[in-house]
Parts: structure tokens; sequence; C-alpha cells
């Protein structure tokens, strides 16, 4: 198959659906913030009442950036810097102060953009043909519970392809490789807007593994150290669409024991970059409170093991048509699944 069959490699192509480009911690009540993604300037701002707007970057009067000067928000509205146009989080201008009437062509000449804030995270619906958003992602109810805290997260800028991340989920044969994995147990399931990876993964001290660039402590000694505990783990990882995955795990030795959520999540910024997010709670699984500097390190480790692949997908050329083999998984299968958020819905 040639590449230009892939609606996903097409030039100016986004996937259609939600996409998380801030957690709620990082943005407060009256505060503005600058985005760009999908090769746009955005901004995204928290009204009095709490909630999200986000919008794009420049005034539609004489192209002002929104947040310059770090933003005006009035209520649950955002004011331009330079002339005071108002905006609601529909992007429908609502008041000039100095004019007796708003000109038609304004009121909705600046677009705002569906959002849902859920689980701590505030994400942003993309569908090129404008249509209403789906509401696929489910709630994590062990977020902001006893026990459980707020999202500890990593972010990076990445150079790499959208549909090279989500090909991870269904690699089965990288992880001896990358990760220094034992595959033990392997199940890919697909759902109409989801896939899923069920997965018993061992630590095998005597498997490859990547070290990225700038790893503030010793991985691979870190890796045989806990290998060698013979702690039982397993996950379940699921992708809500075509950008975010939710990932429960469970570990179970003499030593510790513990449950985590992950929330891993890629933005497209442009047709060349990505934002990559790592976001960890993670809990005590008996009644031994977790040691503080697992609590710390574990979060890092999640994110480590995104950029292990990192240093591969930066230098991989895409095969439209790979050469496959029986130890493979389903990797045309989850092509053809990802196919759909790029193609109309009509």
């Amino acid at each position: 198959m040639s590449a230009a069959r892939y609606a996903f490699l097409q030039p100016g192509r986004y996937a259609r659906g939600w996409h998380i480009v801030l957690f709620s911690q990082e943005l407060a009540v009256g505060e503005v913030r600058r985005l760009h993604y999908f090769a746009r300037d955005l901004v995204a701002y928290r009204g009095e009442s709490g909630r999200v707007g986000i919008v794009d970057a420049h005034c539609p009067h004489l192209g002002a950036h929104l947040a310059s000067g770090g933003g005006r928000v009035s209520g649950d509205t955002i004011a331009c810097p330079f002339h005071g146009w108002v905006f609601d989080h529909n992007g429908r201008c609502v008041d000039i102060p100095y004019a007796r009437a708003i000109p038609e062509r304004a009121v909705d000449a600046l677009r705002g953009w569906p959002v849902l804030e859920r689980n701590g995270f505030i994400a942003l619906w993309y569908d090129p043909e404008g249509n209403p958003p789906e509401d696929y992602l489910p709630d994590i109810p062990e977020w902001g519970a006893q026990g459980w805290g707020d999202w500890v997260f990593y972010r990076s800028r990445i150079r790499a392809r959208a549909c090279d991340v989500i090909e991870n989920i269904v690699d089965i044969a990288h992880f001896p490789h990358v990760h220094a994995g034992k595959v033990r147990k392997w199940e890919n399931r697909f759902g109409e807007r989801t896939v899923t990876q069920l997965s018993t993964v061992d630590r095998d001290p005597g498997a490859q593994m990547i070290v990225p660039p700038g790893v503030p402590f010793d991985l691979e000694g870190m890796h045989k150290e806990q290998a060698g505990q013979g702690a039982e783990a397993w996950g379940d990882a699921t992708y809500h669409g075509p950008s975010i995955m939710y990932y429960y795990t469970e570990s179970s030795g003499a030593e510790l024991s513990y449950r985590a959520w992950w929330v891993n999540c890629h933005t497209p910024v442009n047709q060349e970059e990505l934002d990559l997010c790592s976001a960890v709670i993670v809990s005590s699984l008996d009644e031994r409170p977790l040691p503080g500097e697992f609590a710390q390190l574990y979060p890092q480790t999640a994110h480590i093991a995104f950029g292990q692949d990192v240093e591969i997908w930066k230098d991989k050329v895409y095969r439209a048509d790979p050469i496959l083999c029986d130890g493979d998984g389903p990797i045309n299968k989850l092509r053809r699944w990802y196919e759909q958020f790029y193609l109309p819905r009509s």
C-alpha cells in the first residue's frame, strides 16, 4: 500500500477527536495560557465560574494576541488587550466597549473550540468538518480519591508522527529490545473507538533496553534490581480515540505492592512535532505505605518509558507496506482502525 492511501499520512491532516492540551492544575481561575496545536495559535482561559474556554489566539478586529500582557478575563469571557473586544468561550463577540453595535461580521469571527475538563485534564475537540464532539472519554474514579492525589505529569515536545506513537499499543515484539521486558501474556482488543492492550510483562535483567539521554538515575541498574525482586505485574492499556490512552497497572511483590493509573497522550503541534505527555497517580496495593523515593521516581519512569520509544521514533521512516512476521502484533489492523479518525464521518 502506498503512503498516499493512508489519510493519516496526508499533509495537513490531524485526527478527529479529543486531544489533551493542559492539565487542570496548569490553569487557575482568571489565568490565560498560550497554546499552539494543529499548526494554530490558541489561547486557553479559566473564567470566574471555573469554566475553561479555548479560542483562536488572534482578535478578528486588528489581530492582537488575546494572551498579550497576560490576557484579561472578565467573568467567563476574555477581552482583547488592544481595544477591549470581549468574547465568550464559543468565540462569540459579546461586547465592544466603545461601539453602539457589534458588527455582524464580528459576531462569529473568532473560532471557539469545544472543551472537556475531566479527570483533571483539559481536552480540546478537533474536527475539520466542524461536527459536534463525541462523549467517549470515561471517568477515572480514583483520580482525586483518598490515597491517590493529583497527577504528576511530564511533557516533552518531540519530532515524531502520531501514527508511530499509537502503533505501540499493538507492538508486542519491541518490548525485549527497547524496554528490557519479557512478555508472558498479551492480548489486543478492538472496539469502535477503542483499542486495548492486556499484558503481563516481566522485567528481564538479561534483555536489552534503550536509555534516553538525560535520565537522572541509573535506569539499567534500577531495572535489574527490580527484576530480582520477582514482582508480579499486569496492565490494561486502552486508547480512547486517537490520542489519549488510559493505563491501569498493578504490581505485587514481597517488598512493594502498588497500583497506578497513567494517562498518556500525544497532541499534534504541527505536521512534524507532538507534545508527548505522561501523567501518573499511584497508590499502595496493601496496607504498607509507599516509600517516598518510589512515589517520587515512579512518575518519572513512566515518561522515561516513552522516552525509550522516542529514541526510535525520531529517526525511523514509515513503512506503509511493512514486511511483517507471525510474531508481530496486529499492526495492519491497528492502522485500519486508526484511519477512521482521519476520514469524513458522512
